[in-house]
């Protein structure tokens, strides 16, 4: 038999030819794979993929949310990549192609499969900075947007780090000495300590709030607190001077509702020159001490005290934050002592009630209060509570009715071992109950009964009493009318 010869024309010669001469390095790199990603603290994580052979390079490329992917680095040969500055609860994804070069062109693979991560919180260790009002915001956030200008620099300073507290589960921040101008109301979340140094002052430009304890997270989402389940464990503590100063007068320097487990100390309130302002707003609260800290110097013509205790309640309006779920919690467990009350329209005190929901286990121990106008301490609807070894001078009005202590609807308070000098009065006790007056401004109240007294005379009389306009200690009333009414008047027993 006879072979047959391969007759190999010259196109298909020209064709083998062509596919040989193809260099080898112009073939697309393969799919890379294997790509991971690690998170390895709160802004940064390690990408990993498996190695091509030949190839000149990797491309990276990351997007977040529904944006789309931008390439963020080209990484040579080597199959790895940290990224960092990632924002913490922020979703992220990546991924990666090779690349191989010829004739001066990048030839490339497919992208690798998507790799997804959510920026975690990784570590329980307290994140500790300090700040001047000179100094950056965290990450230089806000720095070239168009609020931010030397003059409104250390609010977006503070919001930046109290904003990344937020995401991270809290932090303490170390503020040096200087002015803190603030352009608007500061927002406090949980686990959060501000340590103000010496000389450390904080002043608003205008008229508002100068912290709110709360989340930035929470803030513009609608949400609505109930009970104690706001923020919590928040120090707020002053290294030698230091002010919050409120000339501009409006809301609380400080505002608090729904929160546990504060801690003030060591600061200076000063000029509550406006008839809506507290120092201290204090609403449904469990656990706030306040100590070592001085409150000075209202030039309101109003009936506000320094540190207000309120319950959040419609009917009232006696506190209007927009994220209380108006439940009619009360303060339980608050402690104020070793502090200076002096030249103040009012002290301590609350003046709205709500039947059924008194203030508890409030104690006010070992306070100074001088020149107070109206009263140095009002206790309305307050239960289990104390008020020990205070001292009050000058607690005087022009027409000689002001109180060192206003009590109304109490039940087993204890006032022992107070001191009261050159004032109207120490104590009157009456009967909580809302007048004609402020029942037909806010005809919620109608049906709200008073709340009477339960006292023992044991309990309000073991005072030091000296140079006062009356000739008794304490006077009591337990009677919703004025008409019938038999007032009992106690002196003062060592």
């Amino acid at each position: 038999m006879k072979t047959k010869k391969l007759l190999i024309t010259p196109i298909i010669f020209l064709l083998i030819l062509c596919i040989y001469a193809v260099p080898a390095s112009a073939a697309a790199p393969g799919k890379v794979t294997g790509i991971k990603a690690k998170q390895l603290s709160e802004e940064k994580i390690k990408l990993t993929w498996n190695a091509q052979v030949s190839v000149n390079g990797y491309e990276i490329y990351q997007k977040t949310g529904l944006q789309k992917y931008k390439k963020i680095k080209t990484t040579g040969k080597v199959q790895s990549l940290t990224v960092k500055e990632l924002e913490l609860g922020e979703t992220y994804y990546f991924r990666v192609r090779a690349y191989k070069k010829s004739s001066g062109k990048k030839v490339y693979g497919k992208y690798s499969s998507s790799v997804k991560i959510v920026m975690k919180k990784t570590t329980a260790e307290t994140k500790v900075f300090t700040v001047s009002p000179k100094s950056n915001p965290y990450q230089n956030k806000y720095v070239g947007s168009s609020g931010f200008t030397e003059q409104t620099r250390s609010y977006y300073v503070l919001r930046s780090y109290l904003e990344y507290f937020a995401n991270v589960g809290g932090g303490e921040l170390h503020l040096k000495k200087g002015t803190y101008n603030l352009l608007y109301c500061l927002y406090i979340p949980s686990n959060t300590t501000i340590v103000f140094e010496d000389g450390a002052t904080i002043k608003r430009m205008d008229k508002s709030a100068l912290f709110t304890l709360c989340s930035y997270n929470d803030l513009h989402t609608g949400k609505k607190f109930y009970g104690y389940n706001g923020v919590h464990d928040i120090k707020l503590i002053g290294k030698g001077t230091v002010i919050f100063d409120k000339e501009y007068g409006g809301n609380a320097a400080i505002l608090m509702g729904h929160t546990k487990n504060i801690l003030i100390e060591g600061i200076t309130f000063a000029h509550m020159s406006d008839t809506s302002s507290h120092f201290i707003e204090m609403d449904a609260s469990y656990n706030v001490e306040i100590r070592n800290c001085t409150f000075r110097d209202s030039t309101s013509s109003g009936k506000k005290e320094a540190i207000n205790l309120d319950v959040p309640d419609a009917a009232t309006g006696g506190f209007t934050w927009e994220g209380s779920g108006m439940d009619k919690t009360a303060n339980d467990t608050i402690y104020i002592h070793d502090n200076v009350f002096k030249n103040l329209t009012a002290g301590v005190g609350t003046h709205m009630y709500t039947p059924g929901h008194p203030h508890k286990n409030i104690r006010i121990e070992n306070n100074s209060f001088s020149t107070c106008k109206l009263f140095a301490i009002r206790a309305q609807n307050w239960e289990d509570s104390y008020i020990l070894n205070n001292i009050f001078s000058n607690i005087s009005a022009s027409d000689d009715s002001a109180l060192a202590i206003d009590a109304r609807g109490i039940s087993n308070v204890i006032v022992k071992g107070n001191t009261i000098t050159n004032s109207d009065a120490f104590m009157k006790i009456i009967v909580s109950r809302y007048s004609d007056d402020t029942i037909a401004s806010r005809p919620g109240l109608v049906n709200y009964e008073p709340v009477y007294n339960s006292v023992k005379e044991e309990d309000v009389v073991y005072n030091i009493v000296s140079g006062l306009k009356t000739n008794y200690a304490v006077s009591y009333v337990n009677s919703s009318t004025h008409q019938g009414t038999t007032t009992k008047y106690w002196n003062a027993r060592n």
